[in-house]
């Protein structure tokens, strides 16, 4: 297999996963990842990613606070209504047909629990509250999330914990001369769970795509 196909089929095969196997990951291949993806592109070379990786006991009580902070089983029946009624009117329409229980659960109670990924990674940058994430930082996570993938390994870009900032930051013990950008998820897929076989569309080239300057 060329290069190219190889890293083509790496992109095409990626997908978000969202049932974790419980093995540990060795902290000898996250660092393998990590070594790849810090060769992702950064506007003049800033390189301005840093990372806190965080499992085991660390992570299970996480879990417990981010859960708890959400709130998501308290939710009123209005509640849960309304947010099944956007996930089935959006792009996600499709993961309802994946999961046994009610999505709220899955979805928002399953990201602030990342899923019982074994890992967590926070990807942060250095600036002051309020200032924008550099453009390299979706860069280095999706080289990050594309390396993982090559090795085995799952990962999942999560929203939800973010909206618990105060929250993430002590847990991550991150400098107050850093900002929080991203939370992943990582860990070995569960083969068999429906929502990890499942695909999502993508939008064809000739719907996204303007052209100047060519016949």
């Amino acid at each position: 297999m060329t290069h190219s196909r190889a890293i083509d089929d790496a992109i095409r095969e990626r997908r978000s996963i969202r049932v974790f196997r419980p093995d540990p990951v060795p902290r000898g291949l996250i660092e393998e990842i990590l070594d790849v993806a810090r060769w992702a592109p950064s506007g003049s070379n800033t390189q301005p990613w840093r990372v806190t990786v965080m499992g085991g006991e660390q992570a299970d009580a996480l879990r417990q606070r981010l859960e708890e902070a959400a709130g998501v089983r308290n939710w009123t029946e209005a509640q849960r209504e309304a947010q099944h009624k956007r996930i089935a009117s959006g792009p996600m329409a499709w993961i309802l047909d994946c999961v046994d229980e009610p999505i709220w659960d899955f979805l928002i109670g399953g990201s602030m629990r990342f899923f019982d990924a074994p890992v967590a990674l926070l990807v942060s940058y250095p600036g002051k509250g309020g200032s924008w994430a550099p453009a390299a930082i979706p860069a280095f996570v999706t080289t990050l999330m594309l390396a993982a993938h090559a090795r085995g390994l799952g990962t999942v870009w999560l929203g939800w914990p973010m909206g618990q900032g105060d929250t993430v930051r002590e847990a991550f013990a991150l400098p107050d001369d850093e900002q929080a950008s991203a939370f992943i998820a990582l860990g070995y897929p569960d083969p068999e769970a429906p929502v990890n076989l499942a695909r999502s569309t993508r939008y064809e080239v000739d719907e996204f795509s303007r052209w100047i300057g060519w016949e």
